[in-house]
């Protein structure tokens, strides 16, 4: 007969195997539970916004956000904008709203007056860090106002000014490179592979004071800019799992093991992207901390000179005070940062210019005049800043390009309290007109800044439509008077408040941007030594981290311009 005694192990392994199996079992059912109180509550907070009208939802999982977020939602984009007006209400995950606003009052309070209550969305912010480091586009609040604070006075008048020579002599390079392809006539030529070049060496050699040697027909390609190619398609192809990332643990080396394990080809081609542009950027900031650090004779000639900003920026932080002086790590980051930003939007930007030049020739032409009458009466063999800066039709070509076709869709934020954002007109809701609307804590909003851009009421009928001499005479009272919160010529294009796009930073006080300054360098280099055509093949532009052309039917993700060009 059996004692108790006898019996105690017994009941100590079935009563350790039972709890241990019970948590097992209770862990996706207690997971599955708070997921859905989180829902419903959300969904209690937002009962008004489903008061909004937006179009209806296709996915529970998904909502709208599919159709937001693909690479052809361009019409659907346009549908929402025409059908439901300044203020839309989407269908987000799991059934929860989300706002997409194109009201310019509403904007300017997220974007300026409220933007501290406004951050990054989640997911966004967290993916920038993973990706990117502690830099500029992954810090919010007084983490992100002090990398500002230091950063702002790198880009002094005198930096931009002196920047000219340098583009000149970069897109010159360019120039032959081109000459030489259409020595025998006109050939097509990928046009957008060589301004990514080109972009990436005027960024790398005005921002770094490096050259990756990008320009040269007969090298290979550095592993930065094949990789920076590869990232835009590939990020851009991972977009609703990118706003979902800030749900994973944040212990970033459990997080790399479970990326790795996923059976996904771009999760892992992203990770490679990312190794590979933090491997350049370190090697970047290593030699430009030595060289600093012996007191270098050619980075005092780079620091004397104005001519490499991150040289700069590591002189003021190591003379900064110990509370404003930034950690190496961000540092680094803001070098990959500033190729890829400064590189990026600059060539998808002229990407678009040539392409709307070969479908107006007229325009084409005009501006060939416009360049070659400036060259004429110029005493130097290349356009001096300030030659530039007074061609109008060049800055309309350029302002009027991105009002309509900004490179950037659209901004995310996510509201962190509850917050009353002001309408610049009352919009109708199933239960009347609001002039305001409730923005509840956890909200995700939108701001659509192309839809500002072509908004018929603030720029007229004809306000989709691409015409540089909008730009030629005063603007019309209703865009003033529209109060756009943009940083750049009355549009949304590169947004606006503390969080405005980096190329905000690279401005002097004349207003002539680092962006412009690239454009209109490469401008009048390019137009007048060739004409440019279309080619065959049918271009599309695909919605992503930015809008990139690509031929339709074509294999490959990668971005693509095949254009005819012709010495002149």
């Amino acid at each position: 007969m059996l004692t108790d005694n006898s019996l105690w192990p017994y009941h100590s392994w079935y009563s350790t195997f039972t709890l241990v199996w019970t948590t097992i079992v209770s862990i996706p059912f207690l997971t599955c539970a708070l997921v859905f109180a989180a829902v419903v509550r959300k969904r209690f907070r937002q009962a008004n916004l489903r008061k909004i009208p937006g179009p209806p939802s296709i996915s529970l999982i998904s909502g709208n956000m599919s159709q937001m977020l693909n690479p052809s939602a361009e019409k659907f984009h346009r549908y929402i904008n025409d059908t439901y007006g300044r203020i839309i209400r989407i269908t987000g995950f799991l059934g929860s709203s989300v706002l997409v606003i194109a009201d310019t009052h509403a904007a300017a309070h997220i974007l300026v007056k409220e933007q501290d209550k406004f951050p990054l969305a989640p997911g966004i912010q967290e993916s920038n860090r993973l990706l990117w480091g502690p830099s500029l586009i992954a810090t919010k609040g007084a983490h992100h106002r002090r990398q500002r604070k230091l950063l702002n006075p790198v880009f002094s008048p005198q930096h931009m000014r002196s920047l000219a020579p340098l583009f000149h002599r970069v897109t010159r390079q360019l120039e032959l490179v081109l000459r030489q392809l259409t020595a025998d006539g006109p050939q097509e030529i990928q046009l957008l592979n060589w301004l990514s070049r080109l972009a990436l060496e005027l960024i790398a050699q005005g921002g770094l004071g490096e050259t990756f040697d990008s320009l040269n027909p007969h090298g290979e390609e550095h592993e930065f800019a094949a990789a920076m190619q590869e990232y835009v398609p590939t990020i851009s192809s991972l977009q609703v799992f990118r706003r979902l990332v800030h749900l994973a643990p944040r212990w970033p080396r459990l997080l790399r093991f479970c990326a790795n394990l996923l059976p996904s080809a771009r999760v892992h081609n992203l990770l490679r992207i990312s190794d590979t542009m933090y491997r350049c950027s370190v090697e970047i900031f290593e030699e430009k901390k030595a060289l600093l650090e012996k007191g270098d004779e050619e980075i005092a000639h780079q620091l004397s000179e104005g001519k490499d900003i991150i040289s700069l920026l590591m002189r003021d932080n190591k003379n900064a005070s110990e509370e404003a002086r930034l950690p190496d790590e961000e540092i680094i980051g803001q070098i990959g940062t500033f190729l890829f930003a400064g590189a990026e939007t600059t060539s998808v930007t002229l990407s678009r210019i040539f392409l709307l030049l070969a479908q107006h020739p007229e325009v084409q032409d005009r501006l060939r005049d416009e360049i070659n009458q400036a060259h004429a009466a110029s005493v130097d063999n290349d356009l001096t800043f300030e030659v530039l800066s007074e061609l109008p039709y060049l800055e309309a070509v350029c302002h009027e390009t991105l009002r309509v076709f900004a490179p950037v869709v659209f901004v995310s934020r996510t509201c962190e309290q509850d917050v009353v954002i002001p309408l610049s007109r009352p919009i109708q809701t199933s239960d009347g007109p609001i002039s305001s609307i409730l923005v509840p804590q956890g909200t995700d909003v939108i701001i659509d800044g192309p839809a500002i851009n072509r908004d018929k009421e603030i720029w007229g009928a004809d306000a989709d439509e691409w015409k540089p001499e909008r730009f030629l005479s005063p603007l019309p009272e209703s865009v003033t008077e529209a109060h756009i919160p943009g940083v750049y010529s009355n549009t949304m294009t590169f947004t606006g408040g503390a969080r405005a796009c980096i190329r905000r930073l690279l401005r002097d006080i004349s207003g002539f941007k680092f962006a412009e300054l690239e454009m209109k360098v490469v401008l009048s280099h390019l137009v007048r030594s060739f004409r440019f055509s279309l080619s065959q093949k049918e271009i599309v532009w695909r919605f992503g981290a930015l809008i990139t052309p690509s031929v339709r039917g074509s294999d490959s993700l990668g971005p693509k311009l095949p254009m005819i060009l012709e010495r002149l």
